[in-house]
């Protein structure tokens, strides 16, 4: 069948709103029902919904804003602990460069010191040394004597008594020496 054939047969029972099965007065209280609804809504819902929007774009718009700070903090907190790590490791550098230095004149210091004791008891040695044979000699001169007076006393076959010896001994070391 033929769409016309229903428009010509709609127009002459009742219409075009018939033949589309809509009835009119449903239709007239339907929009009239949205009407008032929609100003229902219009007056007590849509404002509480809006301000319920707002109050929401305002916590993200918040949100938004505490989250940048804190990314401007946290920026900011880095910054700062990489300073102050750089400021450290320079302290630690200094620090151990100061132990190092301190320690080489340490070790200088202990070396003059060790230098100047060696020294000395090196020139307490030779003084002792001097002493020692000194004495060597002052008992050497002794013992020679002696045993020139015992060669002498056999040589001559008669004992000399102790002041003749010593003075016949002073003369014979003189006279040997010059």
């Amino acid at each position: 069948m033929h769409p016309l054939y229903f428009l010509a047969s709609a127009s002459s029972s009742g219409g075009l709103l018939v033949a589309l099965g809509i009835n009119w007065r449903s239709l007239l209280l339907n929009t009239l029902a949205f009407f008032v609804i929609l100003a229902i809504l219009r007056k007590f819902v849509y404002p509480v919904l809006l301000k319920a929007l707002d109050a929401k774009q305002d916590e993200l718009q918040a949100a938004a804003k505490f989250e940048r700070e804190a990314k401007e903090h946290l920026a900011a907190a880095e910054q700062s602990a990489e300073d102050m790590i750089e400021a450290a490791r320079t302290s630690a550098d200094q620090v151990l460069s100061n132990a190092k230095t301190e320690a080489t004149e340490m070790i200088s210091e202990a070396t003059s010191k060790a230098d100047v004791q060696a020294k000395r008891i090196m020139a307490e040695a030779n003084d002792q040394l001097d002493i020692n044979v000194a004495a060597a000699r002052q008992t050497l001169k002794v013992e020679t004597a002696r045993l020139v007076a015992q060669a002498t006393e056999v040589v001559l076959a008669s004992k000399l008594d102790t002041p003749q010896d010593s003075e016949l001994i002073k003369r014979s070391l003189e006279t040997k020496q010059s």
